[in-house]
């Protein structure tokens, strides 16, 4: 391409980033006077929700309800802050009550329309009207509808040109035709642009699908709203590409035709026409969630403006070829045979650019959107995801078909034309591209409805339905069963019930007090003191189980003229948020999710790295000059560079010797025992009986032996206790026990030494 086509699409560029600044994706609220829930004694003057991002004032609405759900009349909404951020409404005289504040907002980016509610309480509770803060980012059908027409458009008038240019241009533009490929050569010029014409179409119903779902919320035939509504970047952004698609329509109609033959097909007309596929692909990026980024937001649409180009070539692409393939299943055996292996190789090296941009792209835009292997697994935005990437692989396995089997066949039978496999060859090619490409637009359609959901970073998980678990554990001389409901991640009720052997209420009971431990990573424990309600019962109330991962959960029972008796349970809580006990098992995406976040950068960077080797052979095997070598390798060495960056965090920074162990044994009545015996014959010396770092040949050591009590277990994983017995530690005097305890009884003495670091 010469130096000056350049110089459109870098003026295309620079025009429309203008438009570039930190947004948001779906506006949430980040604070709020009234508090939700808050139990007022005195009235603001004014209602007060601060939102992550700009909101357009005049579409959006805050209301207050009554508890008998009369409105409220309040002042109108306004924009308190610079940033736009700030709505606020006036407070009239109120009379004390519970009332209900019901917002909705527009966001002045990409038009997405989100909504809630909370409660508040003015001299009585807000309980009277609700107790949940509810925050909904409405998912609009019509709009994810718009966003698939928008892309699939775009992606027929890519494949029009790009394909056209990058792939069938070069194969026949020095070449002496024969008559009947001169005619499929204009054959496909005029499908190709009926195609456009269709393109186009699509994104015109996309701009007017977009219109009317944004005109059924807020009314855009009235003047004013019209105006907020354009003021908006993407109101913005929906008039540049009108004027856009309207460019292309008369570069399509007027210029790109082939009456004169077939020297119309590489005029300026046919760059013209790409360089406005590209713009419009701008617009697309312009108002994406790339937009929600605080920081890397010029970065981060740069990215996702690849990401859009690299899929629309792809997948328009896959559509030509597809048709070319269709068209010259007329042609004789050989020139049909050096067409196919032409295109192969052709379009092997665009789509390998192609794809390789879009998963080195995606992969930035679901680290930045997608928030963590949780998130994935849990939210709607991540379960999508998956789905799109499962179809992405399916693709990629085809496309590892064509080039590693198809091609060498096409080869041969290049070789041999008149042979009784060439039909059978070329049939299975064709194929394989259509069902590739049908494959392909299920992924735009997957992309689209992505971009209308909320990212898996902003979103709720898709939570399980309330429940009740019930477990029970035997200890000592007690049963202890605890009942949690609604048993899902967050506020719970913790009912207790106490008994004895024979199974009545065991009523003497001092203090019964919950230790919470998280099992997955060192966050500390949390204890709460239940409330006795008589007859061997007891409740305790709260957000002890807060994270998706195992809890162990002990149960402190204080009698008098007895031992401290505790119960201890391991509970699950699922990607769900529903509580359940750990042996009821493990779902397989929650498995993945606990691995992943447990490898940290070591999985990541492992899984980057192997792909970095694979896409390097591909380059070698797809690429048809040294360019294109050049474009598919220097993917690979950047992806290379990222697995290693990854890596060495992991290994300079994550890793631990113990970092992947995991205590199996309970800390029942049996494994304290067992620790207890071991932590008596070879610990107390140091640690003194009750591990309080104070034995007899404590006040001879530097640095001293750890006080168990004073909150030392709580800073370290099981893991870590458990390596630290085995091995010792360094540069103290802790010993190292691996020759004299098997695995299974060092685990049986951490659970001793945690037990300890909670007696008085």
């Amino acid at each position: 391409m010469k130096l000056r086509r350049f110089f459109p699409l870098l003026l295309l560029f620079c025009l429309l980033w203008l438009w570039v600044r930190p947004i948001f994706a779906h506006a949430v609220p980040e604070f709020s006077n009234p508090a939700p829930n808050a139990l007022l004694e005195e009235l603001p003057d004014n209602l007060i929700i601060q939102f992550n991002e700009p909101i357009v004032a005049n579409l959006s609405r805050i209301d207050l309800l009554t508890q008998g759900g009369e409105a409220v009349e309040t002042g109108p909404l306004q924009l308190i802050d610079a940033d736009g951020r700030t709505a606020a409404v006036s407070l009239p005289d109120l009379d004390q009550g519970a009332y209900l504040v019901s917002w909705q907002v527009l966001s002045t980016v990409d038009g997405h329309t989100t909504s809630g509610t909370f409660a508040f309480g003015y001299g009585v509770a807000a309980t009277a009207v609700a107790t949940e803060n509810t925050v909904i980012a409405q998912l609009s059908p019509l709009s994810a509808t718009a966003r698939w027409l928008t892309l699939t458009g775009i992606a027929l008038l890519m494949g029009l040109f790009a394909f056209r240019l990058l792939v069938w241009n070069p194969i026949v533009a020095d070449v002496d035709l024969e008559a009947e490929e001169e005619a499929l050569d204009l054959k496909l010029a005029q499908v190709g642009i009926r195609i456009g014409i269709i393109g186009i179409v699509l994104i015109g119903l996309g701009l007017v699908v977009i219109f009317i779902d944004q005109n059924r919320v807020y009314d855009l035939l009235q003047t004013a709203n019209m105006q907020s509504w354009i003021s908006t970047r993407f109101g913005t952004m929906w008039l540049v590409r009108f004027l856009l698609l309207a460019l292309s329509h008369f570069n399509l109609s007027l210029f790109v035709d082939v009456k004169n033959g077939r020297k119309e097909l590489r005029g300026w007309e046919w760059w013209l026409g790409l360089l406005l596929a590209i713009g419009l692909s701008l617009t697309v990026s312009l108002i994406s969630h790339s937009a929600a980024l605080t920081d890397e937001t010029t970065q981060a649409i740069l990215i996702d403006w690849v990401h859009v180009l690299a899929g629309t070539i792809w997948v328009g692409g896959l559509l030509f070829l597809a048709i070319s393939l269709w068209q010259a299943r007329l042609l004789k055996n050989e020139p049909r045979a050096w067409l196919n292996l032409s295109l192969i190789i052709n379009f092997s090296a665009v789509a390998a650019i192609c794809v390789g941009l879009l998963l080195t792209s995606g992969g930035y835009l679901s680290a930045k959107h997608v928030g963590g292997w949780t998130e994935l697994v849990g939210t709607a935005y991540g379960l999508l995801l998956l789905g799109k990437i499962g179809l992405a692989l399916l693709t990629l396995a085809i496309a590892g078909l064509n080039l590693l089997f198809l091609k060498p066949r096409l080869s041969a039978v290049y070789e041999t034309p008149d042979s009784d496999r060439t039909p059978r060859v070329l049939r299975g090619f064709g194929r394989l591209v259509w069902v590739e490409m049908t494959i392909a637009l299920l992924i735009l359609a997957a992309a689209a409805v992505l971009t209308d959901l909320q990212r898996g970073v902003d979103a709720p998980l898709l939570a399980d339905a309330p429940g009740q678990a019930t477990i029970t554990q035997s200890a000592e001389d007690l049963q202890v069963e605890m009942q949690i409901e609604p048993a899902l991640v967050g506020n719970n009720r913790f009912d207790i019930l106490i008994m004895d052997e024979n199974g009545d209420p065991v009523t003497n009971a001092e203090s019964v007090s919950v230790r919470y431990t998280f099992l997955g990573q060192s966050v500390g424990s949390s204890t709460g003191e239940a409330e006795a309600l008589g007859n061997g019962r007891y409740r305790l109330e709260g957000s002890y189980i807060s994270l998706i991962g195992t809890w162990q959960v002990e149960v402190s029972i204080r009698r008098p003229d007895t031992f401290d008796t505790f119960a201890a349970y391991r509970l699950e809580a699922g990607v769900g948020g529903n509580i359940r006990e750990q042996d009821s098992g493990v779902r397989p995406l929650e498995s993945f999710a606990k691995f992943m976040n447990r490898t940290g950068n070591g999985a990541t960077g492992v899984g980057i790295v192997l792909f970095a080797l694979l896409w390097g052979f591909v380059g070698v095997r797809a690429a048809k000059n040294e360019g294109q070598l050049v474009a598919l390798l220097a993917i690979s060495l950047v992806c290379f560079w990222l697995g290693g960056s990854q890596l060495y965090t992991f290994f300079t920074e994550e890793y631990t010797p113990a970092k992947f162990a995991t205590n199996p044994i309970l800390p029942d009545v049996e494994s304290i025992a067992i620790g207890q015996e071991l932590f008596n014959e070879n610990c107390i010396a140091c640690h003194g009986a009750e591990g309080r770092g104070d034995g007899p040949t404590a006040l001879s050591l530097s640095p001293p032996p750890a006080d168990f009590a004073a909150g030392h277990t709580a800073t370290h994983t099981d893991g870590d206790l458990f390596f630290w017995i085995l091995e010792g530690i360094e540069e103290t005097a802790m010993p190292a026990f691996g020759d004299r305890f098997t695995e299974e009884q060092a685990w049986h003495l951490v659970n001793y030494v945690r037990r300890l670091s909670i007696r008085e």
